[in-house]
């Protein structure tokens, strides 16, 4: 018994001891500090290593049953066992594991580390920079710490390409132009993210189709190509992707259900216009130059019947269920009014001209387009135009008509009308020389004062030397007829006499005056429509007399008088461009009545000028001189006494002919009703006897001149210059009630409170004489300047609070 248990105690502790053998064989990876990281790699060579790694034993447990020794170990003595722990045994490859621990280290650093680890080259290209972080608890081996490596790569955008004996480190991006490795669909993949190129051939699946289905499944970087030909994709990736798009495509690159033919009636759709876009639509299979299908291309064959106006198809089971839903979806009625025919009425613009437009778009003559490009609009379309309800009917497709309706509405547009004031008149230049003697009888005038007549001289045109002679005689200015109140920029200098605007210029009606008005057209018209203003008379001209038994005369009429043609353009900039045509016709003083002698004068010009402002045309000069005599019956006839009773004359006279122009826009009905009141403001004056703001002369005060100036740049919100206008108005007249109002607007607008509120307290304080004037503000008309002053002091205090 004794033996027995020293044996049993013997085996133990050989088996305890093989254990302790066998546990340090097994190389455990010691922790090698590194920069912000750590990384080492053990074997069985380096004891110390295997110490520092050697476990300790497991604590003591209670003694459990032992198994029966076997027959054969109890054979075996110890000696025998000790030779053959002796022999010694064929060494095994070595294997090293490392544990890859990196904290933000720099990737160089860990290029440098797999190099070293792996005994690899590697050539990093300069764009290479960035970070990498890597946890890896497990202990790995060089080979697999190599895919780890390559992995890092393609994370941070990155490829290892191999070239030889060395590897380039470069930029995803430049990988798929390197010398990458091309693969065939039938090798082995492992899941690597190692960069190659893959071929994958295709029996059934459309490589478009395929293109289109792959495009999310990989990466910016990668590169997928389509080769219909030979029905093959070209794809450039990492090898784990490229594993996963070839597993996808094993699935659905699947032979196609068999083929079914089906014939579809229709009801409302034609046959061969819904059958051609089927076809378009379901066409996958593209034809090569060799005249080759693309292999695996589902055929989708679509024959339109026209006498039974139905489809016939042939395709597979599922493009037959959608060429159904198609035409379930398209063979509907076509509502009214969304034919071909379209009726489109216009607004402002006229239908004629309009047409004419639009008609010439898709010429004849226009060029072809460009290959791979349609025509903006197609030959076909044809459009008439309807004067009665000055509409267009056009006839053409949808899209055309989308076109041409899209033109329309920039075309049909309302335009601006421009209100043009004219002023036409001549300033003469007279020189007369008399001479002679003439014998009147006087006698009493019905004015209380007394009347001279000569013998002889009446009313056709003879020289009339004296004048009504009455003591209240006096030169009196009137206005002339058709009266008008336009506005200049500047005021306008006529003989030495200064006229603030056209309707502020007189005539005197006097025959030795030198200033004549001829006619003071007004007229308003649409921007780029002529206008045209004729003022005259219709006069007999003699053309043929008979004498005999019968006398006769024929007269032709002719016109006398001004005609003035007018054609404006505006552009954007509120200029107008005026196209004038001017022609003046005058009957000569001392002509017969049934001969008469016409002046004609005419001008054509084209001139531009800013809205508001005016414009002079002169320098059309003409010159004439009249000689006559006169004298006294009886006595003129004696011959020495006959100078005694005649008088001579000689007239030379120099015409200049002026043409003043005011162009002023309307661009909507505010501005015209604008115009419509100073009209009608002007009339009541006339009508009333009554001019205000006018000086003795006729002129209107300079300082309410600027004012007025002055309010037209602040209704059009130009404050600056309405500043200037009012301010050089108070240095003529400092008590102006209508610049000081204005004034205390604009420093109100200006945020100058207390400015504001002096000007207001001026107009109150002025003396009614001077405040005691209304607002010409259609929206304020009527209101004493004095309320809206109050007014807007009182809305200043309620802020300033």
């Amino acid at each position: 018994m004794k033996y027995k248990a020293h044996i049993k105690c013997i085996i133990c502790l050989i088996w305890a001891g093989l254990w302790l053998l066998t546990s340090n064989s097994t190389g455990q990876g010691a922790r090698v500090a590194g920069e912000k990281g750590v990384a080492s790699s053990t074997s069985q060579e380096n004891p110390e290593a295997r110490k520092s790694d050697r476990r300790r034993p497991p604590p003591r447990r209670r003694p459990t049953p032992q198994r029966p020794v076997r027959e054969k170990e109890k054979a075996i003595p110890k000696k025998v066992i000790d030779e053959k722990k002796r022999v010694p045994k064929k060494e095994k490859p070595e294997t090293r594991y490392v544990t890859i621990d990196f904290d933000n280290v720099d990737i160089t650093i860990f290029i440098k580390f797999i190099s070293e680890l792996t005994g690899k080259n590697f050539v990093i290209d300069r764009a290479v920079k960035g970070k990498v972080t890597i946890i890896s608890p497990t202990k790995i081996t060089a080979k697999e710490a190599y895919k780890v490596f390559e992995s890092v790569l393609e994370v941070h955008g990155y490829a290892a390409i191999p070239a030889g004996k060395i590897i380039k480190i470069v930029p995803a991006l430049q990988a798929r132009s390197k010398d990458i490795e091309t693969r065939l669909r039938k090798e082995a993949i492992t899941p690597e993210d190692r960069v190659v190129t893959q071929l994958i051939p295709l029996r059934y699946a459309d490589p478009n189709e395929l293109k289109k289905l792959f495009g999310p499944f990989i990466s910016k970087t990668s590169v997928i190509v389509s080769y219909t030909p030979t029905g093959m994709l070209i794809v450039t990736d990492v090898l784990s992707n490229i594993k996963r798009l070839l597993s996808i495509i094993e699935v659905i690159d699947v032979e196609g259900i068999g083929e079914e033919i089906s014939v579809i009636p229709l009801e409302h759709a034609t046959a061969s216009v819904l059958g051609k876009s089927l076809t378009t639509v379901f066409q996958r299979g593209r034809v090569t130059r060799g005249k080759k299908v693309v292999p695996g291309a589902p055929v989708v064959r679509i024959v339109p019947d026209e006498r039974t106006n139905s489809l016939i198809t042939l395709a597979s089971e599922d493009d037959t269920a959608r060429i159904k839903q198609l035409i379930n979806l398209l063979d509907k009625e076509t509502p009214r009014g969304e034919g071909d025919i379209h009726v489109h009425y216009l607004q402002n613009a006229i239908a004629e001209d309009l047409a004419k437009v639009l008609m010439a778009i898709p010429g004849q003559d226009v060029k072809a387009p460009q290959k791979g490009k349609a025509p903006v609009i197609s030959k076909e379309v044809h459009i008439v135009a309807d004067k009665a309800t000055n509409s267009l009917v056009i006839t053409a497709k949808k899209d055309d008509f989308l076109v041409l309706e899209d033109v329309i509405k920039k075309l049909d547009i309302a335009r601006k009308m421009v209100y043009i004031e004219a002023l036409i008149m001549e300033v003469d230049v007279d020189k007369d020389f008399k001479l002679g003697v003439e014998w009147r009888g006087m006698t009493e005038g019905h004015s209380g004062g007394g009347f001279i007549g000569s013998g002889g001289i009446g009313d056709t045109g003879a020289y009339d030397i004296f004048p009504e002679i009455s003591g209240t005689q006096t030169v009196t200015a009137t206005f002339p007829s058709g009266f008008s109140l336009g506005v200049l920029g500047a005021p306008i200098t006529i003989s030495g006499v200064i006229f603030p605007s056209i309707g502020a210029v007189v005539r005197n009606y006097q025959n030795d005056s030198d200033v004549h008005i001829l006619s003071t057209p007004q007229i308003l018209t649409t921007d780029n429509e002529e206008a045209e203003i004729n003022v005259g008379e219709n006069v007999p001209y003699l053309t043929k007399e008979a004498s005999g038994d019968q006398q006769y005369s024929t007269y032709e009429y002719k016109d006398v008088g001004v005609k003035l043609k007018i054609t404006p353009q505006i552009n954007q900039e509120r200029f107008v461009r005026l196209k004038i045509f001017q022609e003046v016709i005058k009957l000569k003083k001392g002509t017969a009545s049934f001969t008469p002698t016409t002046l004609k004068r005419t001008a054509e010009t084209t001139v531009i000028v800013k809205d508001e402002n005016t414009v002079v045309i002169g320098g059309i000069i003409g010159e004439s001189t009249e000689r006559g005599r006169y004298k006294t019956p009886c006595l003129g006839s004696i011959p020495v006494l006959r100078r005694l009773g005649t008088s001579s004359y000689r007239t030379r006279n120099k015409t200049n002919l002026f043409i003043f122009l005011t162009p002023r826009i309307i661009e909507n009905p505010v501005e015209a009703k604008k115009i419509y009141e100073e009209k009608r403001e002007e009339i009541d004056r006339v009508q009333e006897g009554v001019i205000r703001m006018y000086d003795k002369r006729g002129r209107k005060k300079e300082d309410i001149q600027l004012s007025d100036l002055g309010y037209r740049h602040l209704q059009a919100k130009e404050y600056d210059k309405a500043k200037e206008y009012f301010e050089k108005a108070l240095e003529i007249n400092p008590d102006n009630p209508y610049a000081i109002l204005n004034m205390g607007v604009i420093y109100e607008w200006e945020g100058k409170r207390d400015e504001a509120i002096k000007m207001y307290e001026r107009v109150i304080s002025l003396s009614p004489e001077d405040r005691d004037f209304s607002a010409s503000d259609p929206e304020r008309k009527g209101r004493k300047l004095l309320d809206i002053a109050k007014d807007n002091l009182k809305n200043l205090e309620k802020e300033g609070r």
